[in-house]
């Protein structure tokens, strides 16, 4: 049975037979891809395109963190082209990719043209940015992002002053990724099959039965713990969206009436795309409130499906197909949290913008519309400050940005 998981900011696809994720410390068994653009030959295995070290960018141009990372892997590469190879890593159509290539001409990167799966299903990264470094025994020395890769560490790394042991361990992500990314709750495994049909492609139409149909005291029942609920109506909400919109574009020119319309049936109970993100994911929020008030008379639905406790971090996981929305990814609850962090550093790193002269940064709209669900501005700060958006101890006026509501679809695997 096909299933998928988070990739900030990408639709990752592997199916059920696949092996376990690669971590660190592990050895990569040598394989051959036959599709790799940018390089003089179209196919080659990972010992003849590796160095005394390879680093792997899992890479989307539609990640605006994984984009912004290229000036510094250029830089990278030209400080130690002689000693490592920087692959970057996509399951986008080929057109998107040569284009994408063509428009950066000098390119110095191979691009591995991933589009059945094959090298995402071996390493399983959970959300991008995902960076491996791989030393010439094949050996994982770290996990990390491209824009944490650094002079230093990669002299240290070619070295050889670290023993293998001790390279293993030296993951820069934290928190520490859990690599069993099929859910086993059935429910949630449910929402991952709807949402990997709409990024496919494939027909929905007996996924959305399926999801009608639940039992509804199952439903209550089996989406226990709030990171089950989060994980279920996060994918639902990405899921239908793009459903609807895909197949009526108009309805987003009336957007209130979108939002509101009871468009949705779960457990044959019919709910709005509001419902799922403000009544059940935001613990029964007046949607127009700042975060700040909750609803005095919740119905019983809403009670009895709704999460305990507000997460700021579903603001940066939900699309609501427009284009400042977060990108699309899959969530599970036995990866929830790992996933959430990072699609909050992703989201905010390419969105938050800090002008250290002026002692302003300048954030995504829908802070300012959520403020109380990060707790006020002085909670965004430290926010911010844990991601590294702004220097530690600092303390600039916030502003927030204006809010592009041109419809984007397919988040995933638009041009950037």
């Amino acid at each position: 049975m096909k299933f998928f998981f988070s990739v900030l900011f990408c639709l990752l696809m592997i199916n059920g037979n696949s092996q376990q994720a690669y971590k660190n410390g592990d050895i990569v068994a040598d394989f051959e891809f036959t599709k790799i653009l940018n390089y003089d030959t179209t196919a080659a295995s990972l010992n003849e395109l590796g160095n005394q070290l390879t680093i792997i960018d899992f890479f989307g141009t539609w990640c605006i963190p994984c984009v912004k990372a290229l000036p510094h892997l250029n830089e990278l590469h030209a400080e130690f082209k002689n000693n490592v190879r920087i692959l970057l890593v996509s399951n986008e159509e080929h057109g998107k990719l040569n284009k994408f290539i063509a428009a950066r001409s000098p390119f110095p990167f191979s691009v591995i043209s991933d589009d059945q799966n094959k090298f995402i299903s071996l390493f399983q990264p959970p959300s991008y940015p995902y960076t491996l470094v791989i030393n010439k025994k094949n050996r994982i020395i770290a996990i990390t992002d491209a824009a944490s890769l650094n002079s230093a560490d990669l002299t240290k790394w070619l070295s050889g002053k670290i023993n293998e042991q001790e390279a293993g361990i030296a993951t820069i992500l934290e928190p520490e990724i859990v690599t069993n990314l099929k859910s086993s709750n059935v429910l949630v495994e449910a929402s991952q099959q709807f949402v990997y049909a709409v990024k496919t492609g494939e027909p929905v139409d007996s996924l959305v039965s399926e999801l009608k149909n639940i039992n509804y005291d199952e439903l209550v029942s089996k989406l226990h713990s709030d990171d089950e609920k989060k994980a279920f109506w996060i994918n639902l909400y990405n899921g239908f969206t793009q459903v609807i919109l895909k197949k009526n574009p108009e309805k987003y020119k009336s957007r209130n009436k979108f939002f509101k319309s009871k468009q949705i049936e779960v457990a044959n109970k019919k709910l709005s795309l509001d419902d799922i993100e403000h009544g059940i994911l935001r613990h029964s929020k007046i949607k127009w409130s700042l975060g700040y008030l909750n609803k005095v008379f919740p119905n019983k639905t809403e009670k009895d499906l709704r999460v305990s406790k507000v997460d700021y971090r579903i603001h940066f996981a939900l699309n609501c197909g427009a284009k400042s929305c977060p990108p699309i990814a899959f969530y599970n609850p036995e990866n929830l949290n790992p996933q959430l962090d990072i699609a909050t550093k992703a989201y905010l790193t390419g969105e938050a913008q800090y002008d250290s002269s002026k002692n302003i940064v300048y954030l995504p709209a829908l802070m300012g519309w959520f403020r109380g669900d990060f707790g006020g501005k002085s909670n965004m700060k430290k926010i911010l400050m844990k991601i590294k958006v702004i220097p530690e101890g600092s303390n600039p006026k916030i502003k927030f940005k204006k809010y592009d509501w041109n419809l984007f679809l397919d988040h995933y695997k638009t041009d950037n």
